[in-house]
């Protein structure tokens, strides 16, 4: 048996990575994909079984080998809107990002950054809990200041790139606010794609709102609509500030709780071109990342 190095796909909440992709006996091979499983209630679940699971590609049921709970640790970076539009929100951010930390830091390291004005690293990824801590209580409202969510979504997908980690999520906590971002949506479902990170957003209702039909506005629109679909992530809208920290929580648990799929594929000179993942049961969704799945040559 011989491996053959390729880029390998995805999660639902959960993330691509560089993993080997084996080449079995006769003409199958073997990909490996991270995927997320939810129930009617919309939580992670904790058990899914081989015959729950279907993956195509370009059309074709392929068979489902192997399917177990991720292990590996997942890259988090928080992305925190603290503009001048999230004024009343930051007293219920810092109060859902301290049990946030409490909760998923140890074995999962956390990026910390804001994006008012510009995106700033507030804490590097860390699995401290006392250093993430000190910086949530260091978040406030910066006067004057518009979101630069676009900007920050390209700068922590660089950042991951970099680390390259075997699993990754970013978790986005926004306002309706003013956004004021110079590059356009492409640009962060470009550098989205290339990290292979899930893309979680927690949007915030009880905010400033920007008319939607300001370009940046609608720009950042696109990128949460589309890159939480095709990422397999998650979408929010909390309609009080309250329920940042319930919300937070459940964005935690879908991020860090996948399966891990491995799946066999026939030998082919063609690569496909669009990877599918569905659930076999009524009652269960599968999220997967074909964000990158279907945009990166394999």
């Amino acid at each position: 048996m011989r491996l053959i190095p390729t880029l390998v796909v995805a999660t639902a909440l959960g993330l691509s990575v560089l993993v080997p992709m084996v080449e079995a006996q006769g003409t199958a091979r073997q990909r490996t994909l991270f995927v997320t499983a939810v129930g009617d209630d919309s939580m992670p679940l904790e058990k899914l079984a081989m015959e729950d699971v279907i993956v195509r590609e370009d059309g074709v049921a392929r068979e489902v080998l192997k399917v177990t709970p991720a292990a590996e640790p997942v890259d988090i970076t928080v992305l925190v809107d603290n503009s001048i539009a999230s004024t009343k929100a930051l007293q219920d951010m810092r109060l859902g990002l301290e049990k946030f930390v409490t909760t998923f830091a140890g074995p999962h390291p956390i990026t910390l950054m804001t994006v008012a004005d510009r995106p700033t690293v507030q804490v590097n990824s860390t699995t401290s809990k006392a250093q993430l801590l000190k910086g949530v209580t260091r978040l406030f409202a910066q006067p004057g200041a518009g979101a630069t969510m676009n900007e920050a979504i390209v700068e922590a997908s660089k950042a991951i790139g970099k680390r390259k980690p075997a699993r990754a999520a970013i978790v986005m906590i926004t306002s309706f606010g003013p956004e004021f971002s110079d590059r356009g949506y492409q640009f962060a479902l470009d550098a989205l794609a290339d990290s292979g990170a899930t893309l979680h957003v927690l949007e915030l209702q009880d905010t400033v709102h920007e008319p939607s039909t300001d370009t940046n506005v609608r720009d950042r629109n696109v990128v949460i609509d589309r890159g939480t679909t095709d990422t397999g992530g998650t979408r929010e809208l909390l309609l009080a500030n309250m329920s940042i920290t319930d919300g937070l929580q459940k964005v935690g648990r879908a991020a860090t709780q996948q399966f891990e799929v491995i799946y066999g594929r026939p030998e082919t000179l063609i690569p496909a071109r669009k990877v599918e993942v569905f659930s076999a049961r009524p009652t269960v969704r599968v999220r997967a990342n074909t964000l990158q799945a279907n945009r990166t040559p394999r």
